[in-house]
């Protein structure tokens, strides 16, 4: 069963277009990476809280579109912004021209998934 969760998710990456690779391997960090391949293999989605960095001082046109690709804007300082996403909507997110980094953010609890 495990063999096949890994060869359906591989599909669905591989499948989803080199985009969604490239936006994972350039502006994920390894944590937010890991996060999104378990949640996929299980087929789970989960709010996730993540800091994200933008290429200038974040304006309400850049909060707007933040919010337009399904994040819930927690805060903001600068080009750094503080978030919950749903992990169905972090590459909707990351294809934003301006967001140069997602990080997931570190939890409360650090032994849960």
């Amino acid at each position: 069963m495990k063999s096949f969760a890994a060869l359906a998710l591989a599909a669905l990456l591989w499948g989803c277009g080199p985009d969604r690779n490239l936006l994972m391997d350039t502006k994920f960090d390894a944590p937010l990476r890991q996060k999104f391949l378990w949640l996929s293999t299980e087929g789970r989605i989960e709010d996730l809280s993540i800091i994200g960095r933008c290429n200038a001082a974040i304006n309400g046109d850049m909060r707007q579109g933040l919010v337009n690709a399904g994040a819930e804007v927690l805060g903001m300082t600068g080009e750094i912004f503080t978030a919950r996403i749903s992990s169905e909507d972090l590459f909707s997110l990351a294809a934003l021209e301006y967001v140069t980094q997602v990080q997931l953010s570190q939890s409360a609890n650090p032994n849960g998934r």
